[in-house]
């Protein structure tokens, strides 16, 4: 059956749940840093940037901390290679306003990032990476978290949003 996929569809399917999203926020912040030096005539200047870089930053970790303290809560896996081994849905506490908390926190960080290189070229690299995670790591999660809790994932899915 393998033979019958299109490139493409195995190009996707090589791609699910492969590249951990830390990688993928390094691969980002890379990319960011590498377009602040191809294009510096997008280069601003920003009195507030330090507060809000530091701002950003802590509310981030803040989330990334109370989201992993959740999945701890729950006895239950939060390694984004193995949503399989998931023991239930996390409905709770950061995840009762996000279902993706985690993935918040890392975009928080790449605009905290952006806003420090001061080149608004870096802030194209965000919705990039949101698509990616979205395509490549959330609904390959949400497919596996459908099939493992169909019912309970049904009904967290209609009342909490992916992102926010």
């Amino acid at each position: 059956m393998a033979f019958l996929l299109s490139s493409t569809q195995r190009l996707n399917m090589n791609l699910e749940l492969k590249v951990i999203p830390p990688v993928q926020l390094v691969i980002s912040a890379a990319c960011m840093y590498g377009l602040s030096n191809l294009l510096p005539n997008y280069h601003f200047e920003w009195s507030m940037g330090l507060p809000v870089i530091t701002l950003l930053l802590i509310v981030a970790s803040i989330i990334g901390i109370l989201a992993l303290y959740d999945f701890r809560k729950h006895k239950t896996t939060f390694h984004p290679h193995t949503p399989e081994k998931s023991s239930t849905i996390v409905n709770t506490g950061v995840y009762a306003y996000s279902r993706n908390p985690m993935y918040i926190a890392l975009v928080l960080a790449l605009v905290a990032f952006a806003i420090y290189l001061q080149n608004y070229s870096c802030f194209a690299v965000i919705p990039l990476f949101i698509w990616y995670i979205t395509r490549f790591q959330i609904i390959p999660e949400e497919r596996i978290l459908n099939r493992l809790f169909p019912d309970d994932f049904h009904a967290y899915r209609q009342k909490v949003r992916r992102w926010i």
